[in-house]
Parts: C-alpha cells; sequence; structure tokens
C-alpha cells in the first residue's frame, strides 16, 4: 500500500502540506500539547475497550509516529498502515515504525478499499481537512463492527492570539474549523455508535511571545484560512505583544488548545456513514 502519491490538493491544502513538510524536524520536541492530546486519545480507547483484538489498524494522518509507536505496542500483532500527506512526517515515522506500510495520501481520499481495517486512529489531524468527508472515509475503510478513534480541534482554539491580533488587521490568525457538534451529529446521524464524547481546554504557557509564535510554526500549525500579504511593522508587533501580555499568568503567556474526543462504533449492519 505504499508508495502511493497524494491527490491534486487545494492550494490551502498544499501550503498545510509544505508546513508540515517544513516541520517534520522540529516537531517532536515542539509537539508537547500534541502528544497529551493523543494520550488522552489513547487513554479514551482503552477505557472503553477494544474488542475484539484489531488485526489492521490504520493511522491517518499519522505525522511523526508517536500514535503509531503506541498503537504497535498495545497491539503487536495487528497489521499497521500509516497515512500522511506530507512526505517528511511519513519519513520520520518510518523510523519509528520501520514494520508499517506507509501511504502518502489525502485522508480525505484515502486510496485504500473499503472494509479493510478494524481501527481506525486519527489524532489532531481532522482539523486540517473537511470533518465530514473524513467521517466518510473512515466509514468505508473500517469493516462493520469496527472502531474508530479520534482526537480534533473545536472551534475555540488561540483566542489568547485572537484577541492579541483583533483591532491590528483583518486577517484571520487562527485555523478556521467546523463546529465539532456537527461532526458529532454528523457521526450519528451516520449510524455510528458514539461510545466517547469529550471536549476540554490543553492549555501551555511560555515565557514570551516568540517562544509562543515559535512554538506553533514548530509544529506546523500555522496556516489560517486569510494569510496576511506582508509582514507586521515594528510598531505593529508592540501592540500585538502588549495585547497579548494582558493574558498573562503567573507561569507565562498562555495559549489554549480546544480539543476533542471522539470514540465511536460502526454499527456491524452500516456500510458508510
Amino acid at each position: 500500500m505504499s508508495g502511493a502519491s497524494p491527490t491534486a490538493a487545494s492550494p490551502a491544502k498544499q501550503r498545510i502540506r509544505q508546513a508540515f513538510d517544513q516541520a517534520a524536524a522540529t516537531y517532536d520536541a515542539a509537539a508537547d500539547v500534541q502528544r497529551d492530546v493523543c494520550d488522552r486519545l489513547a487513554g479514551c480507547l482503552i477505557r472503553d475497550g477494544v474488542d475484539p483484538v484489531p488485526g489492521a489498524i490504520l493511522d491517518a494522518g499519522c505525522g511523526t509516529g508517536y500514535g503509531a509507536r503506541w498503537l504497535e505496542e498495545r497491539w503487536p500483532q495487528a497489521r499497521l498502515a500509516l497515512v500522511d500527506f506530507a512526505p517528511g512526517m511519513l519519513a520520520a515515522a518510518r523510523i519509528r515504525s520501520p514494520g508499517a506500510a506507509l501511504i502518502c495520501a489525502d485522508i480525505e481520499a484515502l486510496p485504500i478499499v473499503e472494509c479493510r481495517f478494524d481501527l481506525y486512529w486519527s489524532s489532531l489531524a481532522w482539523q486540517w481537512n473537511d470533518p465530514r468527508r473524513c467521517l466518510l472515509e473512515a466509514g468505508r475503510v473500517l469493516r462493520p463492527g469496527g472502531m474508530l478513534a479520534v482526537a480534533t480541534l473545536g472551534t475555540d482554539n488561540f483566542p489568547e492570539l485572537r484577541h492579541a491580533f483583533a483591532e491590528v488587521d483583518d486577517y484571520s490568525h487562527v485555523l478556521t474549523i467546523p463546529s465539532p457538534e456537527r461532526l458529532l451529529a454528523d457521526c450519528r446521524a451516520g449510524g455510528w455508535q458514539v461510545r466517547i464524547w469529550e471536549r476540554r481546554p490543553v492549555r501551555r504557557h511560555y515565557p514570551d511571545m516568540r517562544t509562543l509564535l515559535g512554538s506553533v510554526k514548530a509544529v506546523g500549525a500555522r496556516e489560517v484560512a486569510q494569510r496576511r500579504p506582508t509582514p507586521f511593522s515594528r510598531s505593529a508587533w508592540r501592540t500585538i505583544t502588549a495585547r497579548y501580555e494582558r493574558w498573562r499568568e503567573p507561569a507565562g503567556l498562555p495559549l489554549t488548545y480546544d480539543a476533542v474526543w471522539l470514540i465511536a462504533r460502526k454499527e456491524p449492519s452500516h456500510h458508510g456513514p
């Protein structure tokens, strides 16, 4: 299954792919939030239970393979396939999981036959895509009775950044994401048995604005709907920094992710959302 090429992508998708390709080398050092969210997804899956033991697992949007490593340790006999549309991320994942099948593809259009997997896993990848399309593809490649384990983001990410950039310009500086409630409704309407649905903030603190923005860039999370065509002036940056300083806490400058966890089962008689 490896060796497939990514499908033709929109300009925004191409920019996202490039950002994650460039971030592959710095991702692991900066991805403590991503690891935290992934660990919580693993905890949700364990809490709900996976029965029977999955024989084939898909990690959709595998990144550098942190989640894949846990999946291999949990179910060492399972056949594991890793999908990511950033070749740099797949190259890093290969080092962590040399025995897994690698697929360079868009998770909205998986080059995989129907009913192939027992477990579909995806941690912090759906927010870069159309969640409805991702759900449809998950339903298509999962066998009846298969499990869906997804961590994604809600609509209230980086409120501190939104506040800091407000009134400075008219461009978007955070990712625009569909409402997670719509994803939940689509899941239920599609015949999935929703077993766990959780939404909670995940926060980190940084000593200064430069370090905070550097952490966002280091994990590739810099693509937004409306990109500013020219850099800010020095005075504009002073204004932005001063506005962000109003959010400072004893631990530092906060940055909040709106995290969502979903565990669902594909009904045995159901053939897709």
